[in-house]
């Protein structure tokens, strides 16, 4: 049975400060690794964002609708899927990637602003979108307690990301198996292109859209790649 890979973390030029590479290099680096598709996750208002703040609320989002969108049009002749998504700070280095948000949801949610996990959570859970929280026992100077969020606010937990050190991955298998219900994500956290084939989830359908994925990831009928 033909599998499909995603790439579930992924930042890019501008709306990503810490990234160094633009749209049109990821999709080519996903392609040359036979993805099928990618999450574009990029850093966002409270977080290592390459946008303005001082931007009106329409504009800021604009920014990042306009980075998906330009992804999407270079992804065309690849036959990649690109699916929206975001990576926001919630406090004390700690980060939640959130998929099945979409661009029009931040576009209403001006309060998002706000470095504040319950609001975030109680966005996404009324839009039928998943909080997911970013390598949670990631050991870096940033963040003076590395910690697995309130489970009452997150859906679930990166699992594996390449960014980490093999111990901390080892520390999210480890909590896993004490919360087998959690979902569980992998990814590149690639800021170049080479490192966006590490990581990813391995489904046996194709994922069109951020609603596909949610619906993917809720059934657990996918495979987390760790390498």
């Amino acid at each position: 049975m033909e599998k499909y890979k995603y790439q579930m973390h992924s930042h890019t030029l501008p709306c990503s400060d810490c990234s160094e590479m633009y749209p049109e290099e990821l999709v080519r680096a996903l392609s040359e690794g036979g993805f099928s598709g990618c999450v574009i996750t990029n850093h966002f208002f409270n977080g290592n964002s390459g946008i303005d703040r001082r931007l009106p609320w329409e504009e800021f989002v604009w920014q990042y609708e306009r980075d998906y969108l330009e992804l999407k049009k270079y992804a065309e002749q690849y036959d990649i899927d690109i699916i929206f998504g975001i990576e926001e700070h919630v406090g004390r280095g700690l980060e939640i990637l959130c998929y099945g948000i979409t661009p029009e949801i931040l576009y209403e949610h001006p309060e998002l602003r706000e470095r504040n996990l319950q609001l975030w959570y109680n966005i996404l859970k009324s839009n039928g979108a998943l909080c997911i929280q970013a390598h949670p026992f990631r050991d870096m100077p940033y963040i003076p307690w590395p910690q697995v969020l309130p489970l009452e606010l997150i859906d679930g937990i990166e699992v594996f990301n390449a960014d980490n050190s093999e111990e901390n991955n080892f520390e999210a298998e480890a909590f896993l198996r004490m919360h087998p219900d959690l979902i569980t994500t992998s990814g590149a956290d690639t800021h170049e292109p080479d490192t966006a084939c590490l990581g990813g989830i391995l489904t046996k359908k194709r994922i069109r859209d951020g609603k596909e994925l949610v619906e993917v990831l809720k059934s657990g009928d996918y495979e987390t790649v760790k390498e």
